[in-house]
């Protein structure tokens, strides 16, 4: 067996130009986080501004797990996909991403008074964590394929004939949530079940936790999602 540092991965070439095309998303999602936006005219209401921007994370979260699916099917497990196939399935993923970040800097720009300054505080708390949590996924993804070899030694794997590297999604739940929960249990009932009801129509006080709770189960649970990727040296 060769020494590490003289591993030799092979990759599949779509694999090569996934981490390519993946690269620059990265950098730019990181780049939104820090992005200055000029202030607008627009006030947040605490429970309207909730309601809207928690309907924006929730959706966008529901299309994360699709999208990566598509990356497994239409990108890392099949063979001869050219650069205009990966850059399509990379531009699905990338929509998903945008909707975060738009719902964010919208959120960053607008003006809070002194009862929803907490609430926007929280709400942009949100966004970044989820954000984030793409961010952290991406960059080992583009990590991990730009050096293999590199990633086996951080994992502590050691190299064989086949090996299989896997870079997880984890989505945590936002620690703001409990935060946000006990907010708007301050507020009044008719106005929290309004909120909730503009979200989930279906969906009384009585069957269930409501849009806040409901937003970090699902967090949580993409958490499952998982790529994975073939290795094999040489």
């Amino acid at each position: 067996m060769l020494p590490s540092s003289e591993v030799n991965c092979v990759l599949p070439p779509q694999l090569l130009v996934l981490g390519e095309a993946l690269a620059p998303v990265a950098k730019a999602t990181r780049q939104a986080l820090v992005r200055r936006v000029r202030p607008t005219s627009q006030d947040f209401v605490a429970l309207e501004s909730l309601s809207r921007h928690m309907g924006e994370i929730e959706h966008a979260l529901s299309r994360l797990t699709p999208r990566l699916d598509g990356l497994m099917s239409e990108v890392i497990r099949k063979e001869g996909v050219g650069p205009l196939e990966v850059g399509r399935s990379v531009g699905r993923l990338e929509q998903v991403i945008s909707e975060l970040i738009d719902g964010y800097l919208d959120a960053k720009a607008s003006h809070a008074g002194a009862e929803s300054i907490e609430a926007r505080a929280l709400i942009l708390g949100v966004y970044r964590h989820h954000i984030r949590n793409i961010c952290d996924w991406l960059d080992d993804l583009v990590a991990t394929i730009s050096n293999p070899a590199g990633a086996l030694r951080r994992r502590r794997i050691e190299p064989s004939s086949d090996v299989v590297l896997t870079v997880p999604l984890n989505m945590t739940s936002p620690p703001e949530m409990a935060k946000l929960s006990a907010l708007v249990g301050t507020l009044q009932p008719q106005q929290e079940e309004r909120v909730e009801l503009s979200i989930r129509p279906q969906q009384t006080r009585d069957d269930g936790p409501g849009v806040l709770g409901t937003i970090g189960a699902l967090a949580f649970g993409l958490g499952l999602s998982q790529a994975v990727f073939g290795r094999k040296h040489g």
